[in-house]
């Protein structure tokens, strides 16, 4: 097995165990469909914690006082913010299966990946050197090409998508959200340039579903109640990274969430189909209730294609 293989067999193992002793950590090992005959010595183990703490995004440790060894993350390099995380530590896994998947690829089916990563690494040298970035930017509503000389703040994905939000040079329109896909000829500046806004990401996309944003609205309280099995599924994928689930019985759950309602997010709430309820605020249940009426009136009529 190569030593990445490996590697991500301990970090999977210690992810899901725990603090772990060298011995018991062989004992799940020699269990493994991955077992060849071999076991972590300490000295090879000591080898491996240290490609861990020099390749990933992880390192594990060796608590003198239990005996036992325990995985953190660098929370120096990654805060309390698990996505960055679970993002690059989510890349060696697909390294790791390279080959196979190669091999059997006609088992696999996989959503598209997120368009525009060829473009992030040059974004990110900019923010590293407070240099902007130029481009030729496409746009969708006007279908036009227009070149662009922008200050980048930070990057986001969001359905399959990577996007940047930046400020124009001229300092006078604020920040826009560009995606990182229609970018054409893109390049950094050779001159320093720094925003005209201290801002953190967490603070532009307070309250935003996915990449909109405005400054005109406050985020409000919603609360929607889901029916049935349907709640299983937002547990355990979020509508929101605001949710939070105030009440539950067998029949449905209540979940609050705190953001500014807009197109996507209505979007996402039909997706749920007859599974969910808007019960507050009243203008987002009417929101609701116009476009299911709105959408009656298409299916109350035969219609000739």
């Amino acid at each position: 097995m190569s030593k990445l293989k490996k590697c991500l067999y301990l970090i999977n193992l210690m992810e899901r165990k725990g603090a772990m002793t060298l011995k018991e950590i062989n004992d799940c090992y020699e269990y493994s469909s991955l077992y060849e005959g071999d076991e972590f010595l300490p000295r090879t183990f000591l080898r491996y914690r240290e490609y861990i703490e020099e390749t990933f995004p992880c390192y594990i440790d060796f608590n003198q006082r239990t005996g036992k060894y325990e995985l953190h993350r660098h929370q120096a390099l990654y805060g309390e913010d698990d996505s960055l995380y679970d993002y690059l530590l989510s890349a060696y896994h697909i390294e790791g299966m390279t080959e196979l998947a190669l091999k059997h690829r006609d088992k696999i089916m996989l959503t598209k990946a997120p368009t525009g990563v060829e473009n992030v690494q040059i974004i990110l040298e900019a923010i590293d050197k407070k240099r902007g970035i130029e481009c030729d930017y496409y746009s969708f509503n006007k279908k036009t090409v227009k070149h662009q000389l922008l200050i980048p703040y930070f990057l986001r994905t969001w359905e399959n998508r990577w996007y940047l939000v930046a400020e124009p040079d001229n300092h006078h329109r604020g920040q826009s959200v560009f995606a990182l896909e229609r970018m054409d000829n893109i390049r950094l500046t050779e001159e320093k340039m720094i925003p005209s806004k201290k801002i953190t990401a967490e603070e532009y996309f307070d309250g935003s579903f996915g990449v909109n944003h405005s400054d005109n609205q406050k985020p409000e309280r919603i609360l929607i109640k889901v029916y049935g099995t349907q709640a299983e599924y937002v547990k355990a994928l979020p509508i929101h990274e605001s949710q939070k689930e105030i009440k539950a019985t067998d029949e449905w759950s209540i979940f609050e969430y705190r953001l500014v309602p807009c197109f996507n997010f209505y979007q996402q709430l039909l997706w749920h189909r007859e599974k969910l309820e808007v019960l507050e605020p009243l203008h987002v249940r009417d929101e609701m209730k116009n476009t299911i009426e709105k959408m009656l009136e298409y299916y109350s009529t035969q219609r000739k294609p």
